[in-house]
Order: structure tokens, then C-alpha cells, then sequence
């Protein structure tokens, strides 16, 4: 390789490796950085680093297409300067590198045909582009094009396909080697998503979401362990979406951590009982919640919970037969859901919310801390565990 064209291969390289270490800056920031600032090239809902660093189309095997950016760039370096260092580190192994700029032209060309795809979905499915991420898809062209043999390619990729070929031929042990390291370690990543905490807490969600009905259901007054060491508050709209993948969540966080108490406290937003709400938003809410309340009385308040949630009903009426589905008296359900006991219960229940300053549904309070986003079921056992390290902190005061 001539001395130019090593100058102008590692001055791309460089480039591209400040742009690929900014990109996992970035990701780093997206993903594990709860209100970090946008990033200087998230300038609208197209125009987004940080909103294409979040989506599940940001990662191959489980890893961020960032890093892999940068094992690239580095790999170049390699291939560039590999002759300088077989006359340095004499490891037979590095023979095999017979035409390495055959491999900078070959694995160029084929990492700028996976950027333009890459950029079809950028632009085609997710609908937002990252500028820096279409800097670095250049910069493969113009590595690949520094590198390139003669015959427009054909030499090139006849020469890498040849030699590696051969190199897995020679150091067969050695290949197999890296296949029993890399092909867990991918697997892994893959599986785990622990370098994809968005992408996991989205399936996550997505998983309670899907389901139709509340398969944890459970029935009766109360929610988990009534001596339980932590105690969850959870203020909910029946016409809340989100709350009834909530509910789900709690119904199995009840079955899997025996030491924990669910309370739920209704907010429903209708304007017929909460003065806060000024518009017309669940109408029904409210009557959805009475009977909740009046399904208590006969205990089963939980059942009627996740039984209007599945069910979804839009009159009085079909709420009446969610109760006579669970059976319960009917006549009295009804009695109760109209009877001052049960709204003057309602009403308090909502100024609770109100007093917590709510400005949403669902909000989870533990230990006094709001948590108005819809968790993944593995962040809200996460909520769990920070709650009981607090308790020892405290008893340990």
C-alpha cells in the first residue's frame, strides 16, 4: 500500500471513529441517561440522533450498529497498517493478510451496501434520520473507494474471499476457537438486550400489552401481602389504557414478590367527579369507578378491577353484569354504587390524588416518590428493590 493512500485510509478512519464514538455517546445518553439533554443533531421529529439511537432497528446481535462502527473503523486501521506490524510482531497468524487492501476495498463496499440500506429504513420506517449516522455511511464509500484494486472491485473481492478462506483453512482451531466465544457472547446480547434497555422495556410492555385478559388475576379485597415491606400506591382510570397494562404488571408483581401490598386508589379523569379535569376526556370513568368500590363491599374488589379493565364496558349496565359474572349480588352492587358511602369514598380518594399533585394516570407512589411513566415490568420490580435499600439504609440510621 502506497504512503498516500495509508495517509488518506487512516485520516477516514479517524473521522469515522470520532463519529462512531460520538454515536455511542449519544446511545449511552438515549438509553441509560434518564433526562440526559437532547443531543446538538436531534433538531426535529425527523432530523433525530437520539430517536433512531432508541429504536430496535439501532442494533445487530444486541449490539448498538455504534459500536459496531467503531470495531470497523479500528479494523481498517488494522488492515492498513498490518504489513508494519508483521515486521514488528512476528505471530505466523498475521501471514494470512496477504492483500489487505483488498480487504479495506471488500469490507468497504460492503458496509456502504448495509448503509444504504440502513438509510432506506431510516427514512422509509422509522421516519427519522440520524446526520451523523449518514456521515459515516461516506466515509465507508470513500474508504472503500481509497482502497479499491484495479477491475472496479471484482480483484478485490475475489482476493478477500480466496484468503479467508484459506485463513480458516490454515488456523481452523483458531476459528472454531472464536465461534465457541463469539456465538454465546452474540446470543447472549442478543437475548438479554442488556445493552438495549429501551428495546427490552418496550417488549416488555408490549408483552402485557398484547395480553387480552388479566391472566394474573387476582380475586377478593386485597393485593399482595397486607404485612408486606413495601407498599404500592397506584392512582388509576379504568378508561386509562396504559393502567390496564398497569393493573396486569401488579397482578403479577402480587403473584411474584410475596412482600409487597398493592393499593389502589381511583382517579378517574371524568369531569362528573374530578374537578380538576375541565373537558369532556373518559365519560363514564367515574361510574366505572363506583362500582369498583361498591363490588368491595362484597369482597371483591380486585376481581372487578381487572374484570372492567378486560372488559372494557361502556354502560352501567354491562358493568352490572361483570358483577354477576363474578357473582355477586347484583341488586346490592348496584345499591352501593349509588349510595353516598361509596361516592363520599370515591370523592376521597380523588383529593388523595389531587394532594399528590397527580398529572397523570398511572402514577405509582412508593415511599412518597411518584412515578408518573408506565414502567416495564422489570423496572417496576427495580422500583421494588430501590424501595427495600432504602428501608435498610433507614433502619441502619
Amino acid at each position: 500500500m502506497s504512503s498516500k493512500r495509508r495517509i488518506l485510509i487512516t485520516v477516514l478512519c479517524i473521522i469515522g471513529l470520532i463519529l462512531s464514538f460520538d454515536l455511542v455517546y449519544i446511545y449511552i445518553k438515549a438509553s441509560f441517561l434518564h433526562g440526559a439533554p437532547k443531543s446538538f443533531c436531534s433538531i426535529n421529529s425527523f432530523i433525530d440522533c437520539d430517536g433512531v439511537a432508541q429504536t430496535d432497528k439501532a442494533f445487530f446481535l444486541g449490539v448498538p450498529l455504534a459500536i459496531w462502527g467503531v470495531i470497523l473503523y479500528l479494523l481498517f486501521l488494522f488492515l492498513t497498517y498490518v504489513d508494519k506490524i508483521k515486521e514488528k510482531v512476528k505471530l505466523p497468524i498475521l501471514n494470512v493478510f496477504k492483500n489487505p487492501s483488498s480487504y479495506i476495498a471488500s469490507i468497504g463496499l460492503f458496509s456502504f451496501c448495509v448503509s444504504i440500506i440502513l438509510a432506506c429504513i431510516s427514512i422509509f420506517s422509522i421516519h427519522k434520520i440520524c446526520i451523523l449516522c449518514f456521515a459515516t455511511y461516506f466515509v465507508n464509500l470513500f474508504i472503500s473507494i481509497s482502497a479499491v484494486q484495479k477491475n472496479f472491485f471484482f480483484t478485490d473481492i475475489k482476493n478477500t474471499v480466496v484468503d479467508c478462506f484459506n485463513g480458516i483453512k490454515e488456523y481452523l482451531p483458531v476459528f472454531l476457537i472464536f465461534l465457541i466465544i463469539t456465538v454465546p457472547l452474540f446470543t447472549y446480547l442478543s437475548t438479554s438486550l442488556v445493552l438495549a434497555p429501551n428495546i427490552k422495556a418496550f417488549k416488555e410492555f408490549k408483552e402485557f400489552q398484547d395480553m387480552k385478559y388479566n391472566k394474573y388475576s387476582i380475586h377478593g379485597n386485597t393485593l399482595g401481602n397486607p404485612d408486606g415491606d413495601v407498599q404500592i400506591y397506584v392512582y388509576a382510570d379504568f378508561m386509562c389504557p396504559f393502567c390496564k397494562i398497569m393493573n396486569v404488571m401488579l397482578h403479577k408483581l402480587a403473584k411474584d414478590d410475596n412482600k409487597v401490598l398493592i393499593i389502589h386508589s381511583n382517579y378517574p379523569l371524568d369531569m362528573d367527579c374530578n374537578p380538576t379535569v375541565r373537558s369532556a376526556m373518559h365519560k363514564g370513568a367515574c361510574t366505572l369507578a363506583l362500582y369498583a368500590l361498591a363490588a368491595e363491599k362484597q369482597g371483591d374488589y380486585w376481581g372487578m378491577t381487572s374484570s372492567i379493565y378486560d372488559d372494557k364496558p361502556t354502560s352501567e349496565t354491562a358493568v352490572i353484569n361483570i358483577g354477576r359474572n363474578l357473582g355477586l349480588n347484583v341488586d346490592k352492587l348496584y345499591a352501593d354504587a349509588h349510595s353516598d358511602e361509596i361516592k363520599e369514598l370515591l370523592e376521597q380518594q380523588i383529593y388523595r390524588g389531587i394532594n399528590e399533585n397527580l398529572i397523570g394516570t398511572p402514577t405509582l407512589v412508593i415511599d412518597g416518590i411518584p412515578h408518573t411513566d408506565a414502567p416495564s415490568y422489570s423496572k417496576l420490580q427495580e422500583l421494588v428493590k430501590q424501595s427495600r435499600n432504602r428501608h435498610k439504609k433507614e433502619n441502619g440510621k
